[in-house]
């Protein structure tokens, strides 16, 4: 059926639609949630499903019945109206119903975001002047002594730290002033021993050069993101996007999420962040909103690109990342994973394409 309909363009990329339905369909959609409520319903004297409709009415309320019997109006038609506009929407429409009575037309407005339209700047010639901008020499990935030297001294320093605990099994703080780690005496000898300690090496020179390729292979890491982040930001100033508000606050949740997990994993609490931080959740959601935005914005950016270049992810790969995410999070919803790990895989091979 062709549904009646009456749209309106709101800014920043939000639209408001004002629909009609024909009075049967709520009466269609009453009678399903009456049934729904009859086959859960316990009545003396009655078989459980076939309780008449009265006493349904009279357990149950006709204000329940109508709510129930809006939800499934809703949920069975507002998907075709999507479908019938060809709409993009993105996140969650807010729904109120504005006219609700049994031999009546029902009518409902919708607000929501749809992904906004915007023209893509020339990405690759972007990338390729973003990158060059980017100077590095061989000097950039040598090696000082110094730095293999550091690493040496935290080893050490863990090794004592480990080993005190061993001595000290009824010590579970880490606060224990006694043991002073940045005098030369609390240390372990920088030798074969401590090398084969540390984990599967020869000896120390063993444990020296793999200190030196993770360090070069961590200067390496720091330069591709160095590139990347010249990329994304040229990107960020060339392109015009009105963003939609859902998407600023998607990010944002997902922005705290994160900091409460780091903040978990680290042993502390979350208010008491807050209350050593001085400030309010509110307050910190403020601090997240420029970043935010580049975040939303990029996302978009990257979403287009991938369109245009007919990029998808290894199904192989998804698969099995999601099976990895599922391992680890079993609450999670499979759903959400999926796209979770979609997402990072097709903005791996935007970048990719963009650096090349």
């Amino acid at each position: 059926m062709e549904y009646q309909i009456k749209i309106k363009k709101l800014p920043k990329s939000e639209m408001e639609l004002e629909v009609f339905l024909p009075a049967d369909f709520l009466l269609t959609a009453r009678k399903k949630a009456v049934e729904m409520f009859a086959s859960s319903l316990e009545v003396s004297g009655f078989r459980k499903g076939h309780i008449p409709e009265n006493i349904v009415v009279e357990k149950i309320g006709e204000s329940k019945i109508l709510e129930e019997a809006t939800d499934i109006l809703l949920k069975e038609h507002f998907s075709k109206i999507v479908e019938q506009e060809k709409l993009d929407i993105i996140g969650q429409p807010q729904i109120s119903i504005t006219k609700l009575a049994l031999g009546n037309p029902v009518e409902f407005k919708a607000i929501f975001a749809i992904a906004p339209l915007f023209e893509l700047p020339d990405y690759k010639k972007i990338a390729t002047k973003a990158i060059s901008s980017v100077k590095i020499s061989a000097e950039d990935l040598e090696v000082t002594d110094k730095e293999v030297a550091e690493v040496l001294l935290q080893i050490r320093k863990n090794k004592a730290h480990f080993d005190w605990h061993q001595k000290n099994k009824n010590q579970n703080t880490h606060n224990h002033p006694e043991l002073d780690l940045e005098k030369e005496e609390n240390l372990p000898k920088l030798d074969d021993e401590l090398a084969k300690a540390a984990g599967n090496f020869k000896n120390l020179n063993d444990l020296k050069e793999k200190i030196k390729q993770n360090i070069i292979e961590e200067k390496k890491a720091k330069n591709i993101e160095k590139k990347r982040a010249g990329i994304m930001g040229e990107l960020l100033k060339n392109t015009k996007i009105d963003l939609p508000d859902i998407l600023v606050m998607s990010e944002t949740e997902k922005s705290l999420a994160q900091m409460k997990d780091d903040i978990k994993k680290a042993g502390h609490k979350y208010d008491d962040y807050l209350a050593q931080a001085k400030k309010t959740e509110e307050e910190l959601k403020k601090d997240f909103k420029e970043s935010s935005e580049k975040k939303a914005k990029i996302q978009l950016i990257f979403n287009k690109i991938a369109e245009v270049e007919k990029l998808s992810p290894d199904k192989y790969i998804l698969e099995n990342e999601v099976k990895e995410v599922m391992k680890h999070y079993p609450e999670a919803s499979e759903v959400n994973a999926r796209i979770y790990v979609a997402t990072i895989l097709l903005n791996s091979a935007v970048l990719k394409l963009l650096e090349s």
